[in-house]
């Protein structure tokens, strides 16, 4: 039985853990993501130069500064791409979808001390919140707060802040991975504002008080309290800024939110619109954390903010989902270990039994060999990536471009700016999905020009001499019928214009 136990636990797990993945190949996210290409050309330059660019590379913009805050992730993917091409991306982005999975349900299993009600906690929550991940370092920011919660759980469980000094370390790291550190930041940054809220609380210090707080017989004071709880706060605040590229990843993030014209035009970035099934999976989920988090006997300052603001954040951004998902499946985590019969409880509920991770390591396993089964199946041998490559972006077309030699400058579409610095890195491209490099106006200008208004007016174009754009793009018409231009290549996906002799 207890064979057939263990075998059970290892096949639901490996069911789990290959959720992401077999949605990833599906999706054929590797190829459709337009992302992927400028990560990898910028990986490139800071293996070849030894540092961090502090200009925008690669784009015709070189005037304004850019900061490669993801330097970590495109360190990561540019050498897996130099030993595999595109097969190590294929594979790169199902280890990672696994991985990030495993931890999530190892953390939750930890939480909640049980295996099954974890297991099913963590499939509605990767099925609802976890999906929409392609090969970008958000995936490093979903296993980075997976981490930091686990954290922050388990130092309330054992009553042992020694543990919170991990959130420091944590931090320097996912700040050089990924810019959306400062979620992780806001979170623990919440949890010790309402530890500070009830310290005010008569009793607090006192049940607080554990050898781990202090040691000793003597429990420290709330005053002590106190100030040890700002000292972590001040740690996880300067942690950041030890890295290489200082206090930048904080200027980009304060840029980041002072400004929404890329939810307006980003797709990606739009708000749910709750008509897939999944997105209603989330709101059940939030709601029935909600439940649970006000159930608690006695009165908690933080997990109703945390899922307050969590819920406001994913309900944003579909592609910030993850963000909500987490909290709750660890609420709804928690909340099974406070509600399950203390005489059917393991001796330590909270800690992972080494039989059930066993289970967990031979369902990654099994996951990962699922997952490559699905992408032999669905068509990710190498000839199949390169014809689909062929169909989402102006291959043909820009081998067209450099096998005719000519000269710059370039000018290209939003999406394909990505692409190109990856396969025409002697272009500089005029944009590319580097947000924070170009800024709402130059975006917006180049939407406008895409859709051929105002398209005499943007000075790119103005000095362009080489033209890509997709065949469906209204500027191909407006330039179709400007004698300056001439159309020299077209196919099924890209056209090609080139400037008569000025």
């Amino acid at each position: 039985m207890r064979a057939l136990r263990w075998l059970g636990q290892a096949t639901a797990a490996a069911l789990a853990l290959v959720i992401t993945a077999y949605y990833c190949i599906r999706g054929n996210a590797l190829v459709a993501d337009p992302d992927i290409w400028w990560h990898i050309r910028v990986g490139d330059w800071i293996a070849a130069h030894h540092t961090l660019p502090r200009v925008g590379i690669f784009s015709q913009h070189l005037e304004r500064p850019w900061t490669a805050y993801s330097w970590g992730f495109e360190l990561l993917i540019s050498g897996i791409h130099h030993i595999f091409g595109l097969r190590g991306m294929v594979g790169l982005l199902l280890c990672l979808e696994i991985l990030v999975s495993l931890a999530f349900l190892v953390a939750l299993r930890w939480v909640a001390g049980s295996f099954w009600a974890s297991w099913g906690i963590g499939v509605l929550t990767i099925y609802a919140a976890l999906l929409h991940n392609a090969l970008r370092p958000v995936l490093l920011t979903v296993l980075f707060f997976s981490l930091e919660l686990l954290l922050i759980f388990e130092a309330e469980r054992r009553r042992d802040d020694r543990l919170l000094f991990w959130t420091a370390p944590l931090l320097l790291v996912w700040a050089n991975c990924h810019i959306q550190f400062v979620y992780g930041l806001f979170v623990f940054g919440l949890y010790i504002a309402a530890r500070l809220v009830a310290l005010w609380r008569p009793g607090e210090a006192a049940a607080r008080s554990s050898p781990g707080n202090g040691g000793g017989a003597s429990a420290p004071g709330s005053g002590a309290l106190g100030w040890k709880l700002l000292v972590l706060l001040a740690l996880a605040l300067l942690s950041p800024c030890t890295g290489p590229n200082g206090i930048l990843p904080y200027k980009v993030a304060f840029a980041y939110a002072g400004t929404s014209a890329n939810y307006d035009v980003i797709l990606e970035l739009a708000a749910p619109n709750f008509r897939r099934p999944e997105d209603y999976v989330l709101l059940a989920l939030i709601m029935v954390a909600c439940y649970a988090a006000g159930r608690r006997s006695s009165r908690d300052w933080f997990r109703l903010p945390l899922l307050l603001v969590t819920a406001l954040v994913s309900f944003r951004s579909m592609r910030d989902t993850w963000f909500a998902g987490s909290a709750a499946a660890f609420i709804l985590a928690e909340a099974v270990r406070d509600r399950w019969p203390a005489e059917e409880r393991a001796p330590s509920p909270s800690v992972v039994p080494e039989r059930e991770l066993a289970a967990y390591g031979a369902g990654a396993l099994a996951a990962l060999a699922l997952a490559s089964a699905f992408a032999m199946h669905y068509g990710l041998r190498l000839p199949e990536l390169a014809r689909s490559v062929g169909e989402h972006y102006p291959l043909r077309a820009a081998d067209f471009v450099r096998d005719s030699h000519f000269p710059g400058p370039l000018y290209n579409s939003y999406n394909w700016g990505g692409f190109l610095i990856y396969y025409l890195p002697e272009q500089p491209v005029s944009i590319d999905p580097r947000f924070d490099l170009y800024g709402t106006d130059l975006l917006l200008r180049s939407v406008d020009t895409g859709n051929a208004i105002n398209w005499k007016s943007d000075p790119d174009l103005a000095r362009a001499n080489v033209v890509i754009l997709g065949r469906w793009r209204p500027l191909v018409q407006a330039l179709a019928n400007d004698a300056q231009f001439r159309n020299v290549y077209a196919d099924n996906v890209a056209v090609v214009f080139v400037r008569q002799t000025r």
